[in-house]
């Protein structure tokens, strides 16, 4: 696996987040579903935490990254409804995303994770926290906040898992199916028991950004599990990555390409343009990708803006959806920041956001 490649392509220059867009999915507040007539959300944020990559992030910081600031650096309003919540690496050094010759996260790792973020004063409490913020200065979110949960990656092997308290051996592909359905399963019980006030549990995202024959029928079968439970499936392949064109044969309902473009200094602007081409051709969104060296390193500091006037010329992709990964805190740096060159292109970059998914259905099987 080279550096132009997926989440580790991400991950060889300083971490990045990610906003993807536009969903009417099915709610787990209570025992209420959202109706397909909701608006979408206008983006989410790939929310990195609960793993030794990603931080805990405090409700203000959270504040930052979903709703808009003015520059006393106080909520005006929504900037993003709803976020994929992931990370890459267990605390146990494992990873939850096959990774060059490192070892993959085990059943435990995966508990690890969920209780993290379950935990009564844990991270997705501390996100639950930030929303009723935003929505004290900004009224509610459209159809509710929408949270996905990311389904870590499970290579078939002799390994034996634990999820909850059942063990599954990954030996055979009915292992690891089981395996990924008790895992889904004791997502969506483990949100609909915590009951948090102002988010909604719509569905699940599958981490692995490639798609190769060896997993084409896992992640079907998966898909059939998550809609069967009625809920939504999403899914961002990196730039080349294998199956990316055959998103919708998976049972994906929601997709995004990365362009790349932005950790790459050597790699031209031609990129996006062919991104865009690749998305338009196969009916996918686009992610807009940025991390903390805009504001460090020279190299980086003007890579954000191509993607800002790609998508300015693109209503047809705004309409779509749109995908931010913008790192551990990129985007709350933006946010705060008083250099005027920054603060021109956070203005610039809600207002992108802010045209994007109206009125438009997101790219859909």
């Amino acid at each position: 696996m080279t550096c132009d490649r997926s989440v580790f392509t991400r991950w060889c220059l300083p971490m990045v987040g990610l906003v993807a867009v536009a969903l009417s999915p099915p709610s787990l507040r209570g025992s209420t579903l959202a109706t397909d007539s909701e608006p979408p959300p206008v983006c989410w944020v790939l929310l990195y935490t609960g793993g030794s990559i990603g931080r805990s992030f405090p409700p203000k910081d959270i504040v930052d990254l979903f709703a808009t600031v003015d520059t006393s650096d106080q909520a005006t309003g929504w900037l993003c409804e709803g976020t994929i919540v992931l990370d890459l690496q267990a605390t146990s050094g494992r990873y939850y995303y096959p990774w060059p010759d490192k070892p993959l996260a085990k059943g435990q790792d995966w508990n690890a994770y969920l209780d993290s973020l379950f935990a009564p004063h844990g991270r997705l409490q501390s996100l639950d926290s930030a929303v009723a913020m935003i929505a004290a200065r900004a009224g509610p979110a459209r159809g509710g906040f929408r949270v996905a949960l990311m389904i870590p990656y499970s290579r078939p092997g002799a390994d034996t898992v634990w999820v909850g308290r059942t063990s599954f051996v990954l030996v055979d592909p009915d292992g690891r199916r089981r395996a990924v359905e008790a895992y889904i399963d004791d997502v969506a019980r483990r949100f609909a028991a915590a009951r948090f006030q102002r988010l909604s549990f719509v569905g699940y995202y599958w981490l692995n950004e490639e798609i190769r024959t060896g997993d084409s029928v896992l992640v079907k079968q998966i898909a059939d599990a998550v809609h069967s439970r009625r809920f939504k499936f999403l899914w961002i392949p990196y730039y080349t990555a294998p199956g990316a064109s055959r998103w919708r044969t998976f049972g994906f309902d929601y997709a995004w390409l990365q362009p790349n473009y932005f950790f790459h200094p050597e790699v031209p602007l031609v990129r996006l343009d062919t991104a865009v081409s690749r998305a338009r051709a196969w009916n996918l969104g686009i992610e807009l990708e940025f991390n903390p060296k805009m504001f460090d390193q020279w190299q980086f500091a003007d890579r954000l803006e191509p993607y800002l006037t790609v998508l300015e010329d693109a209503p047809d992709l705004r309409a779509k959806s749109v995908a931010i990964y913008e790192g551990v805190g990129a985007l709350i740096r933006l946010a705060r920041s008083h250099d005027a060159w920054h603060r021109a292109l956070y203005e610039r970059l809600v207002a992108v956001l802010r045209h994007s998914g109206t009125g438009a259905s997101p790219p859909s099987r």
